[in-house]
């Protein structure tokens, strides 16, 4: 039986008696300073001790010298670190940050996941977990704030709130992980600590600004952004998409291993199918990297040219997942349907994706349509008709 209360690190109770013998009746008790006591119940002499603040009683033996004997071995183990036969282990957080990298390596978002290990590793280095405070988690956001983008040379910009938040989850995560694999004990730090508040991107492409940015680009980018705005796949689906995913003759991409975890299948439009077959075949990939070796892994630094060609600095390749999404519902796509194009699980998700400013702007309209023939519409302006409106 183990009671928490504070207590020296080895020993007998802070607020026991001197030590000394004493007897009641047939109960023996035996104190031993700085150790702990035996006392004897029927024939047996039990332990009573206490490490680290928590109070340990166990049987002994029936023999009061070989009770002593072991009370004196669990002092020696927790000298050594050892109560028992349980070692304590000093979990430190970058050995446990890299066992955790190893547990989420079949991720697909590991490239992203290492990133913020990297960021958590400077700051939290060899503390123990334990030792690793709500307060010390908060540090660790203020000081990230002052952090440069960019590197040194091309360094213009503090790290945004948003970027803080994906590492404190992986924070969170982390002492997840280590809660239930049991390395750590207690309240998971991060879970005191308030995240940046964030505001949903709501970045939709005009028809005119999509134009811009395909005359902006070169090949195999035009190709792969026209996928994107038709698909709504991921950057990451897309580029690292295989020649036996693309069924040309059901027009359908299929995609056995999404980030839900789930076996989609992605219609093709006329615009896609011809831009597939029009892909000359080299290797198993259908955007293969250099030297024909893998998939093309990353076209982040042709992206930002174009868009600073295109005079659309803010937009983000993941952007063009939320324009597929409108264009979907502006075209009269139920939001079940549009859910399961983009493969999300949750349908509160979907709704972030799309922009609903053209729903709402008819919805307005045809208010205004009800009003077209009538006293209060005839004869006056659009703002007088509404101030009239507004008085009845």
């Amino acid at each position: 039986m183990i009671e928490r209360a504070g207590g020296p690190d080895f020993g007998d109770r802070p607020s026991g008696p001197t030590c000394k013998e004493e007897g009641t009746m047939k109960t023996t008790s035996l104190r031993i300073p700085g150790q702990g006591r035996i006392y004897k119940r029927g024939a047996v002499w039990y332990l009573d001790y206490w490490v680290d603040g928590c109070r340990r009683q166990e049987r002994g033996s029936g023999s009061k010298e070989e009770a002593l004997r072991i009370l004196a071995a669990r002092r020696s183990d927790a000298e050594r670190g050892e109560v028992g036969f349980e070692k304590k282990k000093v979990v430190h957080f970058s050995d446990f940050a890299d066992e955790y990298l190893k547990i989420k390596a079949d991720k697909r978002s590991i490239r992203s996941i290492r990133g913020y290990i990297k960021h958590l590793k400077a700051f939290f280095g060899e503390l123990p977990l334990s030792k690793i405070t709500p307060e010390l988690v908060d540090q660790y956001k203020q000081e990230r704030l002052k952090d440069k983008v960019g590197g040194k040379r091309k360094a213009t910009r503090t790290v945004k709130g948003q970027s803080i938040n994906r590492e404190l989850s992986a924070l969170k995560n982390i002492f997840s992980v280590a809660l239930k694999q049991r390395r750590f004990r207690g309240e998971n730090p991060v879970k005191a600590v308030s995240f940046f508040p964030e505001q949903a991107r709501d970045y939709v492409l005009s028809m005119e600004e999509v134009g811009r940015l395909l005359e902006a680009v070169g090949e195999p980018l035009r190709k792969i952004i026209l996928i994107a705005l038709n698909t709504g796949l991921r950057k990451g689906e897309i580029l690292s998409l295989r020649w036996a995913q693309v069924n040309l003759e059901e027009k359908v991409l299929m995609f056995a291993r999404t980030k839900s975890a789930k076996f989609l299948r992605v219609p093709m439009n006329p615009i896609v199918e011809g831009v597939l077959t029009g892909i000359e075949r080299q290797g198993d990939y259908v955007f293969p990297g250099r030297w024909g070796k893998r998939h093309l892994v990353d076209c982040k630094k042709d992206f930002e040219a174009a868009r600073e060609k295109a005079k659309l600095p803010e937009l983000h390749f993941h952007d063009l997942r939320h324009c597929a999404a409108t264009y979907w519902d502006q075209s009269g796509a139920s939001g079940r349907t549009i859910q399961e194009l983009l493969g999300h699980q949750d349908p509160r998700t979907t709704a972030r994706y799309i922009n609903t400013d053209e729903q709402r702007r008819q919805a307005v309209e045809a208010v205004a349509v009800r009003f077209t023939g009538t006293n209060v519409g005839q004869g006056q302006s659009q703002e007088g008709a509404t101030v009239a409106v507004s008085r009845n």
